[in-house]
């Protein structure tokens, strides 16, 4: 989401002050890109039929123009021919004009105007809304964010009108990624009930979409084909109204936000580069080709921020970027420039990624799950070297899977456990699963563990095996009252001068369940930070040394026929066929991917055929 919800729509991160538009910081990352093919292996994941189209269309770059944008940039012929030259610069063929943020307001009759310059030089275009309030506007939710109270009849109104005036102008409609609400006035109050606040929210912002939404859209144009925009942060969904497996249905296309900015600064969160591939994928597990544009912008964002962010959407398998927002084309962000000398590599990385068959190790999310204290932990383990596979329906065909804690979400779960390790699975899981499922699943896992976690820290850790003892570059965040029973410790770490394994191995039937005893952030975590959305702090997960990132995932690996070592700071991702790494670090890096040793460069990218 790229506007702050706690104070102004143009506005990025609650709590904050500071302007919207990035001053270009500097990160300390560079991205370098290895595409491998190779031989076809044993793979962990299911992915749908959709993953793999033949000859796909080339990569398509589109730009949203919020509603201010459209007034101060789009207003007199001189502006727009200027915008013109712009977008033809970055073979821009798709833009999105916003009539209503808040106050900001676009009459249709101009939007007609503007619609009709670049729909004459090849542009598409498309309408838009923020659902943001404004003094004339909606009404403004009671609580901590800067979003709409839903259950007001003005909201009601005004954004339905929007749809019956806005309709007649575009064959297309976005509705941006402020469908949500975190309202507790007594309105909200009374009409929740007893259940819990995501669950009425989820059924509310769900059940107004036919009547706010696509009949007056419909009923002023029958052909109108809508739009949903989804933010990144996936495991916040369920709380603040936003259900993917129920409200995809109405709409004809989703929007993806893969915008994670600066990862090393407090403002936006300490997003992990690798969240907007994680909540691409996810949604596309549930939506399929339904899903079809990542959207990120160039807030907090220095050129490599930029750049980032268009790699890693189109390894998620985008087939159009949309850059947020026009006004920081115009202001000539460096990002763009960047944008633009990268996009025949990215058109080709594109159509690479779009004809192969996505693969890895599955990742179970069921839509509206509890993270528990794995939030975001797909994130880190992508960042960790992870080849992850987000899915929404249980992996039943998968050779090694994740379960953490939103797995323990599905009632069937200790089945679908027993029947993967009957089958010969590696299944990796969490403390925080184990204790979510119950005693049976510490039994499994062959560990003695109090019902309530203990969260802890350790600097140090031991491999078995080696007598020495490595140090980390940060302190990894671990469950301290986990303990060894029947299982094996194959590393541990020391906090409080004692060890605690963090990664342990039991043998189940034909498979093995191994406990990977990491912690992200809980909801006592966000609270304590003050954050809504985005991850409160950083991690030393991100930032672990080769020896023990290696450890971390290597019998998860085994199973899908690959070997790959390097530390934490290099992405895998698999498909069929073929590999990408892609290199986060400012150095070069000497990795090893099956039986070929590499040295992924620092700047730029590469790529290397099967021979």
């Amino acid at each position: 989401m790229h506007s702050d919800p706690g104070t102004a729509p143009d506005k990025c991160r609650v709590p904050s002050g500071v302007e919207r538009r990035c001053q270009g910081v500097v990160r300390n990352t560079v991205v370098a890109v290895l595409f491998l093919c190779v031989r076809p292996f044993a793979t962990g994941g299911q992915a749908p039929a959709s993953e793999s189209p033949s000859d796909p269309p080339p990569l398509r770059l589109s730009v949203y123009a919020t509603a201010g944008d459209v007034l101060q940039h789009l207003g007199s012929p001189a502006h727009r021919a200027h915008v013109a030259e712009l977008l033809a610069s970055l073979q821009v063929s798709h833009l999105f004009l916003e009539g209503r943020r808040g106050d900001e307001f676009v009459p249709p009759d101009k939007l007609v105007e503007v619609r009709d310059f670049f729909t004459a030089r090849g542009v598409e275009c498309t309408g838009g809304i923020a659902t943001v309030p404004g003094g004339e506007f909606g009404t403004r939710q009671q609580g901590a964010l800067g979003w709409l109270n839903w259950e007001s009849p003005r909201t009601r109104r005004d954004v339905a009108g929007f749809f019956t005036a806005n309709a007649p102008v575009f064959p297309n409609l976005i509705v941006d990624d402020f469908y949500c609400t975190a309202d507790e006035s007594a309105a909200s109050v009374a009409a929740r009930g007893s259940r819990p606040w995501g669950d009425y929210r989820r059924d509310l912002l769900t059940g107004l979409i036919p009547d706010l939404i696509v009949a007056p859209a419909r009923a002023a144009r029958p052909d109108v084909r809508l739009i949903l925009k989804f933010p990144q942060w996936y495991d916040r969904f369920h709380l603040f109204g936003y259900d993917p497996a129920r409200m995809m249905a109405p709409f004809d296309t989703i929007w993806v936000g893969t915008e994670v900015r600066d990862p090393l600064t407090r403002r936006m969160g300490f997003v992990q580069p690798t969240e907007g591939y994680i909540n691409f994928r996810w949604l596309r597990s549930i939506g399929g080709e339904k899903v079809v544009g990542a959207w990120f912008d160039h807030i907090e964002c220095s050129a490599q921020n930029f750049i980032d962010q268009a790699f890693l959407s189109v390894l998620a398998g985008a087939s159009e970027l949309t850059l947020f927002h026009l006004g920081d084309l115009v202001d000539r962000h460096p990002g763009d420039a960047a944008l633009s000398e990268k996009l025949p590599e990215l058109r080709r990385l594109s159509a690479s990624v779009r004809s192969h068959r996505v693969r890895g190790i599955p990742y179970y999310k069921p839509p509206g799950s509890d993270p528990g204290e794995n939030l975001y932990l797909m994130d880190y383990l992508a960042m960790a070297g992870w080849p992850i596979v987000p899915v929404a329906e249980f992996p039943s065909r998968a050779s090694s899977l994740v379960l953490a804690a939103p797995a323990a979400a599905d009632p069937t779960i200790l089945d679908q456990l027993e029947s993967a390790l009957k089958s010969g699975a590696v299944v990796t899981v969490t403390p925080a699963f184990i204790r979510m499922t119950g005693p049976h699943a510490f039994s499994l896992a062959g560990l003695m563990s109090p019902p309530v976690g203990s969260a802890g820290t350790t600097l140090e850790v031991r491999l078995r095996g080696h007598g020495k003892t490595l140090r980390l570059n940060a302190p990894l965040d671990i469950d301290t009252s986990v303990s060894p029973d029947e299982a094996r410790t194959s590393l541990a770490g020391i906090s409080d001068s004692h060890p605690v394994p963090v990664l342990t191995t039991r043998r189940v039937g034909r498979g093995r369940l191994q406990v990977l005893n990491l912690r992200t952030f809980s909801e006592q975590d966000f609270r304590d930070a003050g954050e809504w959305l985005l991850a409160p702090r950083q991690l030393g997960l991100a930032t672990l040394p080769a020896p023990v990132a290696n450890v971390l995932r290597r019998d998860a690996l085994d199973p899908i026929g690959a070997r790959f070592e390097a530390p934490a700071g290099v992405a895998l991702h698999l498909f069929e066929g073929a590999a990408c790494l892609y290199n986060f670090h400012t150095n070069s890096v000497a990795v090893r991917w099956n039986q070929n040793s590499l040295q992924l460069p620092a700047h730029g990218w590469r790529w290397l055929a099967a021979d």
